[in-house]
């Protein structure tokens, strides 16, 4: 065994440590920020429903996806091959990341943070927002569900899965994630949060491209399934040619 592929291996063994534990622990944290911020708005604004749902939305929605991040982290299974290139660690770390941007907004300037929508629309878009999140949650949790405990942030090979959500999207874990961002979006309505949801939804994206290109690499299962399913939605199938009497 060389040097290097002693180092490696080193490296990609305290890489899916630090995924499990470092990263579930992160999220949990964020997740007790949110939520903190959650029962603090809602204790001010108490008797004016309107108002509170405006308020309270984006904290739901922050806080589910980031507890739903870190319990899938910790159940996650150990991966069949860990991370090859650091841009297999960097990019999902980054992607993962991102969601501590959407802490940071109420310090942006107050022409980006403020609601664009006129104030009778505050509280629908807030309520469209939040189904929107429980519909992306629901897909994400189903992905999850179909994976079996094979979920990670890195970029990892592992058993293909074809059926359940898998069956007619390759990545239906991302489609529910475009939706839980959506919402976010829909339910802030602000110039820093499209910014900022735009840059996440173009990351998650860039993120499963990059592990499409890997079990492609190692793969040949899996670039037969990809032929015959969709992305990110399922792929509409034409209908075959008739035949004449």
């Amino acid at each position: 065994m060389t040097a290097s592929t002693n180092l490696y291996r080193r490296a990609a063994s305290a890489a899916l440590y630090v995924e499990r534990y470092g990263l579930s622990l992160a999220y949990f944290c964020l997740a007790g920020y949110h939520l903190h911020r959650l029962w603090v708005g809602g204790m001010g604004r108490a008797g004016n429903e309107g108002a509170l749902l405006a308020s309270i939305a984006p904290q739901i929605i922050q806080s589910q996806l980031e507890i739903y991040v870190a319990v899938l982290l910790v159940l996650g299974r150990r991966a069949v091959v860990p991370p090859r290139t650091v841009k297999d660690v960097l990019v999902p770390l980054a992607t993962t990341f991102f969601n501590a941007t959407y802490s940071a907004v109420p310090w942006f300037p107050v022409w980006l943070r403020n609601n664009l929508s006129p104030a009778d629309w505050h509280v629908p878009l807030a309520a469209t927002g939040l189904f929107l999140n429980l519909m992306g949650l629901a897909v994400a949790l189903w992905g999850a569900l179909s994976l079996g405990r094979s979920f990670g942030v890195f970029i990892e090979i592992r058993q293909v899965v074809r059926e359940g959500a898998y069956r007619r999207v390759r990545h239906p874990m991302y489609a529910g994630y475009l939706c839980l961002l959506a919402g976010l979006a829909l339910a802030n309505c602000s110039v820093a949060f499209f910014i900022l949801v735009s840059i996440h939804g173009a990351l998650l994206l860039y993120r499963a491209g990059l592990e499409e290109a890997r079990l492609v690499e190692h793969s040949p299962e899996y670039r037969e399934y990809r032929k015959r399913t969709g992305f990110i939605v399922p792929k509409i199938r034409r209908p075959g040619p008739t035949s004449k009497s």
